[in-house]
């Protein structure tokens, strides 16, 4: 695709691209910023304005002073042309709507209002075709559900690469700073129905589809850094462990927290899950994490293990229990209606796209296996590197064909770009696409959303050289079993009114399942943290 293009890709065939800006000439610099002025900030109910707070602070001991890049953009010469304001979203929707008919009959009003009958007060007739076609169309209109992260809301941009990534990657539209593709996001809640509260403790996906002149990019993420298990084959149980209880259809403690009795790795998850972190008001201030691990292989084929990061350039903002209980009867779709709003006001939305990489090397030095998706990689070993930012700056034109229709995979992959072994990871890689034929049809990827534009959507691009592996077939766990450490050095790094916003939280949950999965997940806390176990268990007796 090329940078003509701005972003400003039409999902709609080959109608005419609307609203076009002005072509705009960008340089970019990279200014380093410190980790404390990028940390994210939460927000109080007892206030009515944000009150912002560092995410992370510095322990005395050995806490981590990382620093980040921002993207900033400058014009050279003259100052760049100002993209116009966006148009009122959604016209083929109301469109739709007000049209006087859903069926090729259109014209005849009696027709279009009235069913056919014997009479005035007869019965109404089988070969009223009219009639069938409008009713058949409302009942096959809809889509089957996704399994994970139904609600969900989308919009369109573009990425520029800022720093050419040749170095590490053979991905085309990383090679030259000034490069620009169109993309498509989508932001959900993991465990939802549609009518999920947007504030609910929850984790929100963040997926980002790139329409390159070579194909499909899929980059899928989450705002929280790490899953609750580290093999796909738990994947289900875990996500089972979120939903009612299927003999009375209601919220039942016990069946998440016994769970994590039986999963002492999802204890990181578990302890960034109940900190403010897992209740958001704003979509435009979520960071992305990619989670699992990935590999890039460059020209030389060097491969390296990596980490995407989407960083919010408006700085990372989230809510405390008490406003998003607040939020969730006042306005439950308010991170939605933000984003909705924000970009139908002209103002873009933008995010810097940053990686981790890793010589896979490295491994056997490691207190912990990078191939884990329960940690993190140490920020002061494999520092964030700027690769380039994402605008986005248009809403969808039509819901149902644009933002549920699109069709996301972990294998939507082009050269450069590889899966690694994380054993979730190759659980997620072609499950996505048996979803997307059970939810879609055989041919989702024919739906415009979900191809580049010009492109041939039966092509699929493959990665990598090959390589040969051997050994002994197993099942078994990660030979690095470290599941606490990381989520006490969480907990430390959270602010005091953080801390104690996290301790409030668990001994609320807690407080109602039975006394031998609380003393199990007790001693988990107490393995993290003497603190913050000691801590939780006097507030779960008060």
């Amino acid at each position: 695709m090329s940078s003509e293009d701005n972003g400003w890709f039409q999902l709609e065939g080959k109608s005419p691209l609307k609203n076009t800006p002005p072509k705009r000439t960008i340089s970019h610099t990279m200014t380093p910023i410190s980790t404390q002025a990028s940390k994210p900030v939460t927000e109080h109910a007892a206030k009515s304005s944000t009150t912002a707070a560092a995410s992370a602070s510095q322990n005395e001991n050995n806490q981590n002073t990382n620093t980040i890049s921002s993207i900033s953009s400058h014009t050279e010469g003259k100052s760049a042309a100002v993209p116009p304001r966006a148009s009122k979203p959604g016209p083929l929707q109301v469109e739709s709507f007000q049209s006087r008919s859903l069926s090729q009959w259109s014209g005849d009003l009696p027709a279009e209002q009235h069913s056919q009958t014997v009479g005035r007060r007869g019965p109404v007739l089988e070969q009223d075709n009219i009639l069938h076609e409008t009713l058949e169309t409302f009942v096959h209109e809809k889509i089957i559900e996704r399994p994970v992260h139904v609600k969900g809301f989308g919009a369109f941009g573009y990425f520029e690469t800022v720093h050419s990534m040749s170095e590490y990657t053979k991905l085309s539209f990383l090679q030259r700073p000034g490069q620009q593709v169109p993309v498509t996001v989508r932001f959900s809640l993991a465990v939802s129905t549609k009518g999920t509260p947007d504030t609910s403790r929850n984790v929100r996906g963040f997926a980002t589809k790139f329409y390159t002149d070579e194909g499909i990019f899929d980059l899928i993420c989450n705002h929280i850094p790490v899953f609750s298990v580290r093999d796909a084959i738990r994947f289900p149980e875990s996500i089972k462990a979120f939903l009612p209880s299927p003999t009375n259809n209601l919220i039942d403690p016990d069946r998440f927290w016994s769970f994590v009795a039986r999963a002492p790795e999802s204890m990181h998850f578990v302890v960034r899950l109940y900190s403010d972190a897992g209740t958001v008001k704003s979509l435009r201030h979520i960071p992305g994490h990619s989670v699992n691990t990935y590999v890039w292989r460059n020209a030389q084929g060097v491969r390296r293990y990596l980490k995407y990061r989407w960083v919010p350039l408006a700085g990372e903002q989230y809510i405390d229990n008490q406003e998003a209980a607040r939020l969730a009867g006042a306005n439950p779709d308010i991170a939605g209606k933000d984003l909705y709003d924000t970009i139908a006001a002209g103002q873009n939305v933008e995010y810097g796209l940053y990686v981790q990489l890793m010589n896979p090397d490295d491994e056997v030095h490691l207190p912990y296996d990078p191939l884990d998706d329960t940690k993190v990689w140490d920020e002061r070993r494999y520092p964030l590197i700027p690769v380039g930012r994402m605008v986005l700056n248009r809403n969808p034109d039509n819901y149902m064909e644009q933002v549920e229709k699109v069709a996301f995979s972990p294998s939507n992959l082009l050269e450069g770009a590889e899966l690694s072994d994380d054993k979730m990871l190759q659980g997620r890689a072609n499950i996505y696409w048996d979803s997307q034929r059970r939810r879609i049809g055989p041919d989702f990827r024919k739906v415009p959303v979900n191809h580049q534009e010009n492109g041939w959507p039966g092509n699929l691009v493959t990665s990598g050289d090959g390589r040969y592996v051997e050994g002994h077939l197993v099942r078994s766990d990660l030979a690095k079993q470290d599941d606490f450490m990381q989520a006490g050095e969480y907990y430390m790094e959270l602010t005091p009114m953080q801390q104690d916003h996290l301790v409030d939280n668990l001994a609320g949950d807690l407080r109602g399942v039975s006394p031998a999965i609380q003393s199990t997940v007790l001693g988990y806390l107490n393995q993290a943290s003497s603190e913050l176990g000691e801590r939780v268990a006097r507030q779960i007796k008060r």
